[in-house]
């Protein structure tokens, strides 16, 4: 004859407890693994996109490509994303996969932070001095950033050309434990924090001088 076990309201009480006890010493270990596999989720895009970087140098005679900064009325053509200004500046008008980048990227996901909530299309800015100048003048490749995190005031889009404006329009944006992916000009990728955040709203624009 099957013998059932019965528990009291107290014991079903205590297990319970002792349920939700454990469950929340394992959130905060949850999230820092959820944080570190977009973090590397966004470290393999960088890496990915700076490859892209590379491929098209070596095709085109060690040369970066343009980054165009399209405007209100304006038509950029020929960027590493593309964007259409015309008539305004909005998300629609702005597609990657017509960059000249996408055919050694092949994925448009590639261009996109797990951790950027903002609707933009494209997570990532370069370093406007490098646009269509020749690697060989770049003085210290290894620590001359080409891509980061780029984040905008602005309420269209990440045109993928990362230019600070005493305005201020656009920063880089620490969406990883307080720091951000970069990309380097000799092909390394990185995580680092941007030590003086005054830069941010203070500086013309981002040269290869700029130190991290």
């Amino acid at each position: 004859m099957v013998k059932w076990l019965h528990f009291t309201l107290i014991e079903l009480l205590v297990v319970i407890g002792i349920i939700a006890i454990l469950a929340a010493m394992l959130m905060p270990a949850l999230g820092k693994a959820r944080e570190k596999a977009r973090q590397a989720e966004c470290v393999n895009n960088v890496k990915q996109l700076n490859t892209a970087f590379m491929m098209y140098m070596s095709d085109n005679k060690g040369f970066f490509p343009f980054y165009t900064d399209g405007g209100w009325g304006a038509r950029a053509e020929g960027g590493w994303v593309y964007y259409d200004g015309f008539p305004v500046p909005v998300s629609g008008n702005f597609d990657v996969k017509r960059g000249t980048l996408y055919s050694y990227v092949g994925n448009a996901r590639v261009y996109m932070c797990p951790n950027d909530h903002t609707g933009s299309l494209c997570s990532y800015g370069v370093n406007s001095d490098t646009q269509g100048a020749s690697i060989t003048m770049i003085g210290n490749s290894s620590e001359t950033p080409l891509l980061l995190e780029e984040g905008s005031t602005r309420k269209t889009t990440n045109d993928g050309f990362f230019n600070i404006d005493y305005t201020p329009r656009d920063y880089v944006v620490n969406r990883h434990q307080k720091a951000s992916v970069y990309g380097f000009c000799d092909g390394h990728v990185s995580w680092e924090k941007w030590e003086d955040p005054e830069v941010w709203y203070r500086c013309d624009c981002i040269e290869p001088r700029t130190n991290f």
